[in-house]
């Protein structure tokens, strides 16, 4: 079975110096970003934490600090990290969630949970009220989903041990906002270092395009669900979308988001207009990412 071609990939979706940044990305350190938990601590004591230990750091949105990449040994051993007063977190990932725009009493659904990091983003946003189901398929990483809502004081979620692809049919017109962040190939996070042949990628995608449709038939008319991925290839990006848009059972609009200290370049389709979708360009803290938000009209 060919190995899937990621150098040529890239060179259908980016300009020659998208396509090196990108890659360059792959061999360096990159700093670290730590979400702050204001379930348990405000951002005034944090930095005084962080200041007591020597630790630099760049304050870049409410919740998030960057710090540099020699310090990352030193924030897992801190005692603020083991009493979940910060989460350790690639700041794409935080963006992912913090594109969903959640509010305090909605209900919410994280379909691919574990490790539970853009659920206690999530949390966070609804000051925790309101509910929030996470789901997990597998059952190690559905307990360590468990641990960290634990440690990290998430009250208003619920979890669950179940296929996501079920969600929508035990769940119909439920949930006000959804993140699926999908299974996907991890070529934005691992690069070159792994490999992947045509027909993992066809599994992969579809196994993508029956979460999206799952997710779909548990939105509420009206309401709104964010796609993301860490890889690159349009085949789990761009076409996922395409394949829920050519759907006759749903009228979905592409919504537009902010991301705030990050570059990015628009999707694009032959089908549809999908310039709202941004492909994340990795830099010394952030990882390439796909994110989409779409509302189910």
């Amino acid at each position: 079975m060919a190995l899937f071609d990621l150098q040529s990939a890239l060179d259908e979706i980016y300009t020659k110096e998208q396509k090196e940044q990108i890659l360059q990305s792959f061999i360096e350190e990159k700093n670290i970003n730590i979400f702050r938990n204001a379930l348990t601590i405000n951002a005034l004591e944090l930095e005084k934490i962080l200041n007591s230990e020597q630790i630099l750091y760049e304050k870049i949105s409410e919740f998030c600090y960057k710090i540099p990449y020699k310090y990352k040994s030193n924030l897992s051993s801190m005692k603020a990290f083991n009493e979940g007063f910060f989460y350790i977190q690639n700041y794409s990932s935080y963006l992912c969630a913090k594109a969903l725009d959640v509010r305090a009493g909605q209900n919410v659904l994280d379909m691919c949970a574990a490790p539970g990091g853009k659920s206690i983003n999530l949390a966070n946003f609804m000051q925790n009220e309101g509910y929030l189901a996470c789901v997990e398929a597998s059952k190690d990483r559905f307990f360590i989903l468990q641990e960290n809502l634990k440690k990290y004081g998430v009250k208003n979620a619920k979890t669950f041990l179940k296929d996501a692809k079920s969600i929508g049919r035990i769940c119909p017109l439920k949930f006000d906002k959804i993140l699926l962040d999908a299974p996907c190939s991890t070529f934005a996070k691992m690069g070159l270092k792994i490999q992947k042949n045509t027909k993992e990628i066809k599994q992969i995608t579809s196994l993508q395009k029956k979460l999206l449709h799952s997710a779909l038939l548990a939105l509420k008319h009206g309401g709104e669900l964010v796609y993301s991925t860490c890889t690159f290839l349009q085949e789990e990006n761009e076409e996922v979308l395409e394949n829920a848009f050519r759907n006759k059972d749903f009228n979905l609009q592409l919504l537009d988001f902010e991301l705030l200290n990050a570059d990015f370049v628009q999707a694009k389709s032959k089908e549809f207009d999908l310039s709202f979708a941004k492909r994340v360009l990795p830099n010394d803290y952030v990882d390439g990412f796909f994110i989409a938000k779409v509302k189910k009209l």
